[in-house]
């Protein structure tokens, strides 16, 4: 969890780019609070979303998530960088900085490459680890492939 406020609701955003945040996490901050108040909301316009279904899909793919959660049990994945967010929630919301949003350009070719590929379920993954012994502290990574 990248920055939390818990007043009035619960919110917190995890991102998956930094730019040298300052200790406060200056860049999740932001890009929490463009979401807070977004400057463009759209509603999903494919069936219903396969919670499951896209949050692996997206892990899957290697692409670097954005998680938010805006009001208790509300979560959200997308897109984020230092000058643009958008995120879809659960309920097929999506919320972006601004209607020509870079980042909203990216979640809509996520969910187009998601419908593309048959919305897989959970069973169409394998997961394995894979040993990282180049990173500063080596682990391992999981791996999930069709």
């Amino acid at each position: 969890m990248d920055w939390e406020n818990r007043v009035p609701a619960t919110s917190w955003i995890s991102l998956a780019w930094r730019d040298q945040d300052d200790w406060k996490n200056s860049a999740a901050h932001a890009t929490l609070d463009k979401l807070l108040d977004p400057g463009h909301t759209e509603q999903y316009q494919g069936r219903a979303i396969d919670w499951s279904s896209l949050r692996l899909w997206l892990a899957a793919t290697g692409v670097r998530l954005t998680m938010a959660e805006l009001a208790e049990d509300v979560p959200g994945l997308g897109h984020s960088t230092r000058h643009s967010v958008a995120v879809i929630q659960e309920d097929g919301t999506i919320l972006a900085d601004c209607a020509g949003s870079g980042s909203l350009t990216v979640l809509r070719g996520w969910l187009a490459a998601w419908e593309d590929a048959g919305r897989p379920g959970l069973d169409a993954y394998v997961p394995t680890l894979v040993p990282d012994m180049d990173a500063d502290v080596p682990g391992w990574d999981l791996r999930l492939s069709r």
